[in-house]
């Protein structure tokens, strides 16, 4: 029982270690958004003008970077993308993910009038882990997911 309870105390404080440490709250010096339109290639596949891929998430994999209440529906909903979306003004910012060669990831959440949300609690943030099979999942919890409830005050850059 008294190791239990060690092991809880320890991994509470390293996640809170973690979560104000330099490493977590200047992420965003890392993340980059998509370069000008993004263009469909195929399923959630797209590319931006310089040729980095963006998949678009289910909105499912996006509940933490929508806004707190309903927004009005816009005609025209995310000029910037090519392809035709049907708003939802409950869930209404797309996000988009770019593989990183460091097994990480850009993260760009858009907003209806096609901008990216970059400040704030619900912005996009570079992810540590990529959340992509069971381990990747596993590291973007562990990285990115945690630590982000620990303290959210991202440093901008």
């Amino acid at each position: 029982m008294l190791i239990t309870i060690s092991s809880i105390i320890i991994l509470v404080a390293g996640f809170w270690f973690y979560g104000n440490s330099g490493w977590h709250l200047n992420r965003n010096k890392f993340n980059k958004l998509p370069i000008g339109d993004l263009k469909h290639l195929k399923g959630p596949v797209y590319v931006d003008d310089v040729g980095h891929f963006w998949e678009l998430l289910d909105q499912k994999k996006n509940i933490f970077h929508q806004p707190d209440h309903e927004v009005e529906l816009i005609e025209n909903p995310y000029p910037n993308v090519e392809g035709s979306f049907e708003m939802d003004t409950k869930n209404p910012n797309l996000k988009f993910l770019c593989k990183t060669d460091s097994g990480g990831s850009f993260e760009a959440i858009l907003q209806p009038d096609g901008t990216y949300l970059t400040q704030g609690l619900k912005q996009g943030t570079y992810n540590y882990g990529h959340p992509e099979g069971l381990w990747g999942s596993f590291k973007h919890a562990i990285l990115d997911v945690i630590p982000h409830f620990i303290n959210s005050n991202y440093r901008s850059f």
